[in-house]
This record gives C-alpha cells, structure tokens and sequence, in this order.
C-alpha cells in the first residue's frame, strides 16, 4: 500500500532544524511567524490545473466579491486553486475583468520576473530566494509568479512570508485561511530533499520587521502589490529598507496603475538608511501601454484634470461678474479703486478724513450711489466731483 502512495506522502521530507515546526504551531491561538499548515494537493490536480493555464479556455470569474479562478475545470474536474483570490474592486484600476484594466496584472507578472532575472546572479537564484508578500490577502497574484518562476524560470525559493491581517487575530477572515493552506500545499515540492520551503505568516508589516531582525530572514524579494491598505499603516520606505536584503530588489504596483522596481544597494560606506534606495523604473499605465513618466503628459492625470476643472469653473464666474456689476464686490471688481465703486469708496474716505467735528449729512445722490445704484462710470465720477464738492463747502 505505501508503494501506491505517491512519493511526497510515502517518504516525508524532514524539517530542517532551525525551522522545525511543533504541533501547538499548527493549532491554538495566532502568532506571528508561525509556519503554515498546508492543504495537500496531488500531482494530477496540478497537472489540470497546470494544462488548463495554458489553453485559451483560461479564464478567471469574480466571486464573493472576489476575482478567482471557476471552481470546475473545462475538463469536469475540480479546480484546486478556486480558493484563491484577489481584490474584486470593479473601479480600481488594476482590475483583472475590467475592460481597459485587464492588462495591468499579466503584464506586471512578466515585469516582475524580468526584474528579478536583472538583480540576481544564478547561482542565487539557484540557491534559494526569499520572497516576501505585503497584503498578499488570497495570494492569487503570489501564486501565479511563484508558479512561473519555479515551473518555467528555474528559480528556487526557499521560505515564503505572507504579510496580512486576515490570516489571524480580530480581523481573521477564514477563506483567506484556506487560500494560505492551499498556497502552501501546491508549492510543497519548492525545496530539495533536506530543505524543504518553509511558509509563515504574519498579520502587520512591523511583526515582519521585528521577527527578520531578530532572525537575519531579509527578503530578496519585497513584492507590494496593490497593497494600499497595508501601505497607509506604515513608514513604507523604512519598512521596504528594514525587510529587504543588501542587493534585494521590491516590486510596486499602485492604483491608479502604476508599477515601481525599487532596490537596496548591495554595499554601502557606513550603515545607511531608508533614503539609500534606489528606484530602478518607475512606469504608469495610460491608454492600454505601459510609459515612462516623463513621457506622460500630465493633463492625463486624475489630479491634473480635476485641477483645471475647477480652475474653468473660476473663470467663468470672474466673467460672469464682468458681465454683471450687480456682482462685484463693494470696493470694484479689482478692489483698487481703478473702477466706479472703488473711486466712490475712496471719495468717501478722503472726505471723512477731511472733515473736522460736527455731523454733516452726506448728499442724497452720494448715498444712492454708495448703495450700490446702477450707472455707468462716468456718472459715478461725476456724482463723486459733486458731492465732494458740496462737502467742501459744508
């Protein structure tokens, strides 16, 4: 009966060591760091599975608020990765269905591998990477680079470590549970017989922090995407240089569609600190092509354009009170006196200024027009000269 089991079950591999995992691991109350339990996954579903990604009958379906693969497989079978998930935000900008966003993310997985091909040698490619995941949720974008890059890059990955607060704690979502159980469970084969690939978990990007400072675990690859939530919490850049390892490399995609390579330099004269990263490429996503920033014209943007929205609609109420004096503000439309108002309210003062005790009434042509009375501007001038005038004489 053991020979008709397949190998991965009929001959564990051990746990090494240092990463030697207990039972109260697997049960009892979240901690930070603990290792993921995984959810087995046969060789023929991935076989399905790994068929299916490569027809044109390849499609994935929102669900649950959720975009997912479909849980049956054109071929009638089961899918199991349909626990899987990312974000289902029909007005973001990266998303998946949406009818100009659905470039965004396959064409930022091929990116994100180009970029990591660029920053390491083979032979540390061969040797292991560390990746880690910021809002990595339901690892549905997790699992397709770290599926391309193992499969068909030759990339070895020796621990994974998921950031997010639904794994654990109040704020414990039990579908993003299983989607962790199941990631775990298809990349079991990551490692090599004495090293297997250890997979944790943590709910906040400073319990990350704090436990790869305390066990030298950097990451090679920092992957950010579309973490806006986990994003606003934190220092980003210290948290970016905290996490990563000397020639690590992070990758950003942002919303509004925006990717970012960002990388620590693998030497530098003394400690250094967050503001020694270096950004590698910086693109934005605008009509169905991927650009280069300067090239962008920035009347494209959200902000540029609201800008010069409210910007049309000042204009045009400033020629409205043009057209309409009933409009303007006591002093003139300019305030300096250049106009009829203005002069009349500085007739006013300089009369006031002039005159020495008593209470002289002021002409009753002088406080209509005061008031705010229609007529041109000669005629306010001229009501000016008389009634200055007439309190002179006065």
């Amino acid at each position: 009966r053991m020979d008709l089991l397949p190998k991965s079950l009929s001959h564990p591999r051990p746990m090494p060591r240092e990463h030697s995992a207990t039972s109260s691991e697997y049960s009892g109350e979240f901690r930070n760091g603990y290792f993921v339990r995984p959810t087995w996954v046969s060789d023929n579903a991935r076989r399905h599975v790994r068929a299916w990604m490569r027809t044109a009958e390849c499609h994935f379906e929102r669900r649950n608020g959720y975009v997912r693969p479909p849980k049956t497989l054109p071929c009638g079978r089961e899918c199991s990765i349909s626990v899987l998930g990312e974000c289902g935000d029909q007005n973001c900008g990266n998303y998946r269905l949406g009818e100009t966003s659905s470039h965004v993310r396959p064409s930022f997985l091929e990116w994100c591998v180009r970029h990591i091909h660029d920053a390491f040698t083979p032979e540390v490619l061969e040797a292991g990477i560390v990746y880690c995941s910021l809002g990595s949720g339901q690892l549905l974008f997790d699992w397709e680079l770290l599926e391309r890059l193992t499969l068909e890059e030759g990339v070895r990955v020796r621990a994974v470590h998921m950031i997010d607060q639904d794994y654990g704690g109040p704020k414990r979502r039990e579908s993003a549970v299983r989607a962790q159980q199941v990631f775990a469970g298809w990349f079991t084969d990551f490692g090599n017989d004495c090293e297997p690939c250890i997979f944790r978990s943590f709910l906040s990007a400073h319990d990350f922090r704090d436990w790869a400072v305390q066990h030298g675990e950097a990451a090679h690859v920092l992957m950010d995407c579309d973490a806006v939530g986990a994003r606003k919490r934190i220092d980003v850049a210290a948290f970016r240089w905290e996490a990563m390892r000397p020639g690590g490399i992070c990758l950003v995609l942002s919303n509004p569609a925006k990717r970012t390579a960002i990388g620590k330099p693998m030497a530098l004269k003394g400690r250094g600190d967050k503001k020694d990263l270096k950004t590698v490429q910086l693109q934005v996503y605008r009509c169905g092509h991927w650009r280069n920033l300067a090239s962008v014209s920035r009347s494209r943007t959200r902000s540029r354009r609201r800008r010069d929205k409210q910007e049309k609609a000042r204009s045009r109420s400033r020629h409205r009170r043009r057209r309409d004096p009933s409009r303007e503000p006591q002093g003139g439309a300019c305030g300096d006196g250049c106009c009829g108002r203005g002069l009349e309210e500085k007739a006013r003062r300089r009369s006031r200024s002039r005159l020495r005790g008593g209470d002289v009434e002021r002409p009753a042509r002088l406080r209509s027009r005061s008031r705010g009375g229609e007529g041109s501007a000669r005629d306010r001038s001229m009501s000016w000269a008389v009634g200055r005038a007439m309190w002179d004489q006065a």
